[in-house]
């Protein structure tokens, strides 16, 4: 589970980083935390698929 602003990864193995803004039951609102991303802006990803961006890949 993630909580409103941790940094998670979208996919296992991910290496962009994004922070959760904000959670309204399965969807989290995230943004990219990479500050010379291109155009970043706030979209939706489902809660059960975001990882806490300090997740050892070995423990997935």
């Amino acid at each position: 589970m993630v909580n409103v602003g941790e940094h998670v990864l979208l996919a296992p193995g991910g290496v962009s980083v994004f922070q959760v803004l904000e959670i309204d039951g399965e969807t989290a609102l995230v943004e990219s935390v990479e500050v010379d991303a291109p155009g970043p802006y706030p979209f939706p990803a489902k809660v059960s698929s975001l990882i806490p961006a300090d997740t050892d890949p070995g423990d997935l």
